[in-house]
């Protein structure tokens, strides 16, 4: 070469040249997933959701299911979380974000948050139930439904 060093740059998912900041902040992203367990939260969340389709499908083998979690990972779907995050917060936000998640009251949310998500969507699953069997009634009484 004639003594001119060229820099590499890094890229985003679409090759687009990424600034020195848009790497940092990358790389901040992916701390602030690992630090709140994304990738088995992520599990975690499958793993919910396939039992209840399970349980709305009984027909369809279990040979399905295992092939369905042998494609799954984790780790794609967090990957596919940092442009996300990316787009709606700023890198002071995510280091906001992980100093916070470094604190007590951070890692004990960070600890409740499956818990909490599997109870909310007991809780939300159970009040549709509900508004649902109140609309049929209130339907009912209005005369749109046959009994």
């Amino acid at each position: 070469m004639n003594g001119v060093a060229l820099a590499q740059t890094a890229t985003d998912s679409s090759n687009v040249p990424m600034t020195t900041q848009e790497t940092e902040k990358i790389n901040n992203i992916k701390q602030l997933l690992n630090i709140t367990g994304a990738s088995s939260l992520s599990q975690q969340i499958v793993t919910q959701m396939l039992i209840s389709i399970k349980s709305q499908y009984p027909q369809v083998p279990q040979k399905f299911w295992d092939a369905f979690l042998g494609e799954f990972n984790a780790d794609d779907i967090v990957k596919q979380l940092i442009p996300i995050y990316r787009k709606y917060y700023s890198d002071e936000d995510i280091k906001g974000l992980i100093a916070f998640y470094q604190t007590p009251l951070g890692k004990k949310t960070i600890m409740l948050l499956p818990q909490l998500s599997q109870e909310s969507i007991v809780v939300g699953q159970k009040y549709g139930i509900d508004a649902g069997k109140r609309a049929i009634q209130k339907l009912e009484a209005e005369g749109y439904l046959g009994r």
